[in-house]
């Protein structure tokens, strides 16, 4: 790797100012308002636009199997970086869950300052103990610590952006972890008195040590996330959450390929069985499929359908009746309308444990409207369903 910039604390960012022209520095890194800065338009871009105005956006985390999502946007006074989570266990019509991470700011003294502001529980003076619930309510709080942001060049991903909290309080380990009040908070908020949350415990526990262990140190690539200006498609491109058995709900991007005969779901959060960044499932739109209610009774009666069982009418989508085959599991069916516009052959990524054997398994993928779509797994006699991440979900 070559490093771009140097590790960076509290502290002066010796860039001098090139440019004179106040309108098109703004307009460069997309900034609208300067309110809350407290500085003048030099000053700022010099200091923080520069630096780090192409931060803003969206950034996929390089994280073992599970992956993640981080968005960086302008806010008052400050560029704040959030950590983008699923919706808890079943609760995928839930938005999206944001928790800050860190802020560039700027102080009274027009010195740039990086802070973690990642939830950290308050320390207490020995021998005090607090009631449990107390406990948990310190763990919310915010206090701000030092932090290091380097951005650097990779090869093959390009840039990389790496966060370091090197604030030894911070940094958990394993001895004693799933009695620390921080590990007991993060599966409350995981598992929110789910009705399904037995299902989901042991996966909630496995990632639960693994990202507390890795908290103090993330690195993420960038994400492009797909345009929705696609023409003849059944659904446009974009962030969905899904279903996923027992991991819980998987933060996903939807796309086709250029010729549109391919559309192709991507995770962006994973799972130990197929991870963050592998493919997830691909439809096929040159077979599509209109059956009637009585050909999805059963496994039998939906895999009897015929190989080229094209649709007759003309069009992109047509209204057909849906239904979960027998003996499929559904917990989800609260969800799941009894009519979609499109469905066609699929096959959908599955894998044993840490990714070993992965291949594809035959099923339909299935789109109901524009903020809903599903997959039909044949040889898992399963389900999954997938919303979409709505624009004022990212915007909030």
């Amino acid at each position: 790797m070559q490093c771009l910039t140097v590790w960076i604390a509290s502290g002066v960012i010796p860039i001098k100012d090139k440019s004179s022209n106040k309108e098109g520095q703004l307009l460069e890194y997309n900034f609208k308002s300067i309110e809350g800065w407290n500085v003048n338009y030099r000053t700022l871009y010099s200091k923080v636009l520069r630096p780090y105005g192409d931060l803003v956006g969206f950034w996929r985390r390089d994280f073992r199997c599970y992956g993640g999502l981080l968005q960086v946007k302008y806010e008052k006074g400050c560029i704040k970086g959030l950590e983008v989570l699923a919706p808890a266990s079943s609760r995928v019509d839930r938005p999206l869950r944001k928790k800050d991470m860190f802020i560039i700011s700027m102080t009274s003294s027009e010195t740039v300052q990086v802070v973690s502001v990642h939830s950290f529980p308050e320390k207490k003076e020995e021998g005090e103990e607090g009631d449990e619930e107390e406990k948990l309510e310190e763990e919310g709080k915010e206090e701000e610590r030092p932090c290091l942001l380097r951005v650097e060049k990779d090869e093959i991903e390009g840039r990389v952006l790496e966060y370091k909290v090197t604030d030894a309080n911070f940094i958990l380990q394993k001895e004693g972890l799933i009695n620390h009040p921080v590990f007991r908070r993060w599966i409350s908020e995981e598992l929110e008195d789910d009705p399904y949350a037995e299902m989901y415990l042991n996966c909630v526990l496995r990632k639960g040590v693994t990202y507390l262990l890795s908290r103090q140190e993330y690195r993420w690539f960038p994400l492009e996330l797909p345009s929705k200006d696609r023409v003849n498609v059944p659904i446009q491109p974009g962030l969905f959450k899904g279903t996923y058995s027992a991991h819980g709900i998987e933060i996903l991007s939807l796309d086709y390929n250029d010729d549109l005969t391919e559309v192709t779901v991507t995770k962006i959060t994973g799972d130990p069985n197929v991870p963050a960044s592998e493919i997830s499932l691909f439809g096929d739109l040159t077979s599509p499929l209109v059956l009637t209610a009585e050909q999805q009774e059963n496994l039998d009666s939906l895999t009897a359908v015929p190989e080229h069982h094209a649709m007759e009418q003309s069009g992109s989508t047509v209204r057909q009746p849906f239904r979960i085959p027998e003996h499929f599991s559904d917990r989800d069916n609260r969800y799941i309308p009894e009519f979609c516009t499109f469905r066609c052959r699929a096959k959908g990524r599955i894998a044993g444990h840490s990714f070993k054997t992965p291949c594809f398994s035959k099923g339909h993928f299935i789109v109901f409207d524009e903020s809903k779509f599903g997959m039909v797994w044949l040889e898992l006699t399963a389900f999954s369903i997938y919303f979409r991440v709505n624009e004022n979900e990212l915007k909030d």
